[in-house]
This record gives structure tokens, C-alpha cells and sequence, in this order.
């Protein structure tokens, strides 16, 4: 675990590096942006001043690195807020999305999975095969707006922006659980099978061990895969939460980045990107502890 923990850690500092360099050597200026087009050369100096870009690129990193340490990330360029605030702020719609859509799409693709596996060959099997080749063809760019289409104008039985009540949230959520569920239900399908044709499952067989203890077995010894491939998929779920806050207008860390990217605001961008890769870190930790508890060989090797 000590081991994950370093690793994520020179991760960590790795991508805020490398956020701070290339915000930094990118064209554009947040000084000019800020003032406008029509600012006189002195204001603009006195701006920079102001928020330390007239210092060397080794200055500034350095007064980034030390402000990390200290928890002092800075204050928006724009609003002049504190950025960990503001990403607080922020953090519970996305959050919200990301945990609700991991529950339940674990949830599904548990069951279909497992369904499936047991029922190799038949109708149920090839039905569920080609429910998840269907979702999977639709990115979440293309399903939001058919799923607004026709529940929200055609229908009219959902609403659309924000989250003010819980049925604000069906449409997005749909959106993020389809295509993960799609995935793990592939995952947890093939898993079951390549568990099921073990030598051991035959001994346990023998013995008179029921089917359904049997089964709980085989899917228990199939966790730690479907356990790392969903700490895996979490990028892709805080990408599409990030999408789908985009398409939903709701006021998560997706819309907070794409506009900190275009003002080109660089304590936000470089909060929410180092931010990002913290809750990376801390699920990859309680990834690799949950699997060592569930099977303890990982936890010796």
C-alpha cells in the first residue's frame, strides 16, 4: 500500500508539473483577457505584477510547488476566489453523478453479467450481448441528445438543466450508466466463464457444494478484475460526468473547467486538473487495499 501511495504521489506531482508548464508556455495571455482589448500597456504590467506573472517561469514554479505543500492554491483570475473553494463548490454535482452512476452500473452489470455467463448460448445471453454492443456504440456526446430529444421535447417527461429535484437527475445519470454498465457487464460475463472452467470448481462439485454457493465462489474470485477495471474506467467517468455537466448545464467541475480553459485561468485550471488526479490516487489506494482484503495473496505479493 506504501508502495501505491508513492507512486501516486510522484504522479501527482508529475501532472501538476506538467499543468503548470503547459498552461504557461500556451499562447494566450489571462492578464489582456482580464482587462480587455482596450487596456493601456502600463495597466497591464501593474495586473501582471499583481498576480506574480511577471516573475521567471523557475520563480513562479516554485511559488506553485510551495503553495501546494501549504494547501494555498491560489485565487481565480477572474472571480478572485479561493480555488479549493470553488472546487468545493463545484465537487457535489459532479460527485453526486460519478458515485450514483458506479453504484449502479456495478450493480447491472453484476447481475447481467453473471445472467449471461450462466445462461451462455441462449436468447437471455445474446440479448444482453447486443444490448451492451448497442450501448457502447453510442458516446456520450451522441446518447445525451437523443435522450433529451425524446424524453425532454418530444415526451416531455424529463426535465433537462441544473439538478434542483431528483428527477433532474435521471437523464444524466442514464447517460454515464449505460455505457459503463455495458463494459463491466462484458467484464463480469467473461470473467464468470474463464472462473467457472477452473479445476477447483470440479472438486467443489464433488463435494456436494451447491450451485448458488458455487457461484458466489466464482464471482468472489472475480472482484479484484472487476474491482481494478472500475477504478480504471473512473477517468472515463469523471471525462463523461464532466461531458454530460456540459450538455445538462449543470454547475459541476466539468463546467468549471471549460471555463477556467477558455478565460485561461491558471490557478483554477491547475487546481481542478491536480485536484483530478488526488481522487485518482485515493481510489487507486482503496482499490488496491480492497483487493488485498478480498483476496489476501495480493495483499503478500
Amino acid at each position: 500500500m506504501i508502495q501505491s501511495i508513492v507512486k501516486g504521489l510522484i504522479t501527482a506531482w508529475f501532472v501538476a508539473s506538467a499543468a503548470f508548464f503547459c498552461l504557461r508556455l500556451s499562447p494566450g495571455d489571462p492578464v489582456e483577457r482580464i482587462l480587455g482589448a482596450q487596456a493601456r500597456p502600463e495597466q497591464i504590467e501593474s495586473f501582471r505584477q499583481k498576480l506574480g506573472l511577471d516573475l521567471s517561469l523557475p520563480k513562479q514554479y516554485q511559488s506553485f510547488i510551495i503553495g501546494l505543500v501549504k494547501l494555498d492554491w491560489g485565487r481565480s483570475l477572474f472571480k478572485d476566489k479561493d480555488v479549493l473553494e470553488m472546487i468545493g463548490e463545484s465537487l457535489v454535482p459532479t460527485a453526486t453523478l460519478a458515485i450514483i452512476s458506479i453504484f449502479f452500473s456495478f450493480l447491472f452489470a453484476s447481475f447481467l453479467g453473471t445472467y449471461s455467463a450462466l445462461l451462455r448460448g441462449g436468447w437471455q445471453d445474446h440479448l444482453i450481448r447486443l444490448f451492451c454492443l448497442g450501448s457502447l456504440s453510442f458516446p456520450i456526446f451522441s446518447l445525451a441528445p437523443i435522450l433529451i430529444i425524446i424524453f425532454a421535447i418530444k415526451l416531455g417527461w424529463l426535465p433537462v438543466s441544473e439538478l434542483t429535484t431528483p428527477l433532474h437527475y435521471v437523464l444524466p445519470l442514464i447517460t454515464l450508466i449505460l455505457p459503463l454498465t455495458s463494459v463491466l457487464t462484458r467484464v463480469v460475463r467473461n470473467q464468470f466463464l474463464e472462473s467457472s472452467g477452473e479445476p477447483w470448481i470440479a472438486v467443489l462439485k464433488a463435494k456436494g457444494m451447491g450451485s448458488f454457493d458455487i457461484h458466489l465462489r466464482v464471482y468472489k474470485v472475480c472482484m479484484p478484475t472487476i474491482l481494478n477495471l472500475v477504478s480504471m474506467q473512473l477517468s472515463v467517468i469523471l471525462a463523461g460526468a464532466m461531458i454530460t455537466e456540459t450538455i445538462f448545464d449543470i454547475p459541476g467541475l466539468g463546467k468549471l473547467l471549460l471555463t477556467a480553459i477558455e478565460n485561461r485561468d491558471y490557478p483554477l485550471v491547475q487546481g481542478l486538473i491536480i485536484y483530478t488526479s488526488l481522487i485518482y490516487l485515493v481510489l487507486y489506494v482503496f482499490t488496491d487495499i480492497a483487493n488485498s482484503k478480498i483476496d489476501p495473496r495480493l495483499a503478500q505479493s
